[in-house]
This record gives C-alpha cells, sequence and structure tokens, in this order.
C-alpha cells in the first residue's frame, strides 16, 4: 500500500501515516464484523403496502417581499360578464405584503396527508404569525358597466371608487383541499379558515386621479376588523373537509343549459355543531366632502359586534353569457 501511495507517503507527515494506518485497522475490523453478521434480502412490497408509504413532512414555502402593482397606463383588470350583458371590473389592483425578519421563522406548510376512510388531501398550513407581522394591502378600482362586448364597455359606466384593504393578517387555519366524497357529485372539496384581523378597510367614492392618488374627501373606513373562532379565539373553519366541507366544481342548468362557477358550503356531514365565528369592528366611520369649501363631516359610528355566527349552508353560482 505505501509502496503504490509512495508520491503521496513522500508529502504526508509521520503523524498522517499513523492516522491512516489507524483508520485502515478500523475499517478492517468494521468488514470482518459485518462479514459476521447474517445478510437481510431485500423484501418486495404489494401496492397495498407501497400506498402506506410516506415522504418527508412536506414543503415549507413563504412569499417574502411580494408585490404586484399595476400599471398606471394599462392596468391589471379583473372583469366579470354576466349573464344579461352587464360586467364587474376590478383593476388598478396593487397587492402587497410585509414580512417578518427571519423569512424562514413562520413560512406556509405544503403537505400531502392521509385520510381514514377518505381519499388524502393536500392541505396548505397558513403561518401562525401570532404577532400579525405578515400582512397583506391591497388596492383595487371598481366598476359596473350596463352592456359589455368584446373587451369594451358600450354601455353606461358606474365608477364604483376605489376600495383599500390595509393591514390583512391570518393567523393559522389553512386551506384543505381533497376528491368529493359526495355521491353523483364532481368537483373540488375543500376545507378552510383562519383568524383574520384588519386594520382598516375602506371605500373612497372619488376613487383615484391619474398619478394613482386617491382622493380621500368622501370615504367609507371601518377599523380593526377582528374575525376569529367564537370559542377558542383561533382559527375559525368557514368550511370543514371533514365535517362541513365547501365544493367548487362547474355544473349545468338542465333547464336552460347554460354553465356556471358553483361554490357552495354544504350542510354538515356529522352531528358536530356547525363552527361559531365571533366579529368585533372597532370604529365605523364616514366623511363626506364639505361644499364650497367647507370642512369635511365626519360620523363617527363608534364600534359593533357579533357575538356568534354561523354559516350552516352557501351555494353560490357564477354565470356568465
Amino acid at each position: 500500500m505505501t509502496r503504490c501511495m509512495s508520491g503521496i507517503v513522500r508529502l504526508a507527515s509521520a503523524a498522517n501515516r499513523g492516522a491512516r494506518l489507524l483508520a485502515l485497522a478500523w475499517l478492517a475490523a468494521t468488514s470482518a464484523h459485518a462479514a459476521d453478521a447474517p445478510t437481510k434480502g431485500m423484501k418486495s412490497l404489494e401496492d397495498a403496502e407501497l400506498a402506506e408509504v410516506r415522504g418527508a413532512d412536506g414543503i415549507a414555502f413563504n412569499l417574502n417581499n411580494f408585490s404586484l402593482t399595476s400599471s398606471l397606463t394599462d392596468p391589471l383588470k379583473l372583469t366579470y360578464i354576466s349573464t344579461d350583458g352587464s360586467a364587474l371590473t376590478l383593476s388598478g389592483l396593487d397587492l402587497s405584503r410585509t414580512d417578518d425578519a427571519d423569512q424562514f421563522a413562520d413560512p406556509y406548510q405544503l403537505s400531502l396527508r392521509s385520510r381514514p376512510g377518505l381519499p388524502d388531501m393536500i392541505a396548505v398550513d397558513f403561518p401562525l404569525n401570532t404577532a400579525g407581522t405578515q400582512s397583506w394591502s391591497l388596492t383595487a378600482d371598481f366598476s359596473n358597466c350596463s352592456a359589455y362586448a368584446n373587451g369594451a364597455c358600450t354601455g353606461n359606466t358606474f365608477l364604483g371608487g376605489t376600495l383599500q384593504v390595509q393591514g390583512l393578517a391570518m393567523k393559522g387555519g389553512g386551506l384543505y383541499l381533497s376528491n368529493t366524497a359526495l355521491a353523483d357529485t364532481q368537483g373540488i372539496s375543500l376545507g378552510l379558515g383562519t383568524q383574520l384581523d384588519i386594520a382598516s378597510l375602506s371605500v373612497f367614492s372619488r376613487g383615484r386621479d391619474g398619478t394613482g392618488t386617491i382622493d380621500t374627501s368622501d370615504k367609507l373606513v371601518i377599523s380593526g376588523i377582528h374575525l376569529a373562532d367564537a370559542t377558542t379565539g383561533g382559527a375559525w373553519m368557514l368550511a370543514d373537509l371533514d365535517k362541513h366541507p365547501g365544493l367548487i366544481n362547474a355544473a349545468t342548468d338542465p333547464a336552460t343549459g347554460t354553465s356556471y362557477l358553483h361554490v357552495q358550503i354544504g350542510w354538515p356531514t356529522t352531528s358536530d355543531p356547525v363552527p361559531a365565528a365571533a366579529l368585533r369592528i372597532d370604529n365605523i366611520t364616514f366623511t363626506t366632502a364639505g361644499i364650497g369649501g367647507a370642512a369635511p363631516t365626519a360620523i363617527n359610528l363608534g364600534s359593533a359586534s357579533i357575538a356568534s355566527m354561523q354559516i350552516n349552508y352557501l351555494d353560490i353560482r357564477l354565470k356568465t353569457q
């Protein structure tokens, strides 16, 4: 061995040669012990056994420094056209998020989980966000058109103003998706819930000017919105995949032959009570611009709260032309 590696040995110190000899002796002893141990053959697995094999815990990801800003000259638009030809449009959509100092401390978690006797589910667990440092802000203009065709409004347009949401923090909960277990029904079954805190939700009736500046002279401001489970104070499950599932699918009205997007929160599938939510609003204020240079008038309605509310069943059908 020394002769074969003479070029290397000449460069090594005597101490290094001793260390190599000890390592070779340990390897030889380990190999001899392994040779004495009985050899275990590989075992073939049936499909049912392979189905029980699970990988790692999933994928953690975050949306650090996320932002979406519309162009002033060609803003992003989302338009829904109803069956009567009218349209509702959200335009100039701006969306951004604040972050934790450590972007990996409290991420989203994506995983695949099994459910006994039911199809597996895809789980997206939201960050716990206890301090509310991960918060979203959104600004968009909304309008209604009485007649919409070929990508343009050909009727009367009502400019509804600008909607602005600031400091929207989701704390815990998540989104859970699976195949629907309802008989004779196709679609995606879902569970959805979170604890929600919103710093402010405002509607500015005079909208934004060409530079993107909001005219705040006429406004409705709802500040300090808090939504949570009425019992635990944590995440409220609007829909529960196992007990009170939601459903998203495309369906066709047999009477008219018109297809539509169907969003539903079905009746409870177990005897467990439907989760109740508590809603608290810290303040509601209307402000109206003064006439002829007069000072604006503000009407403060104070706070409001709902101690307990439930959604036992909800059915939404979005039809288009």
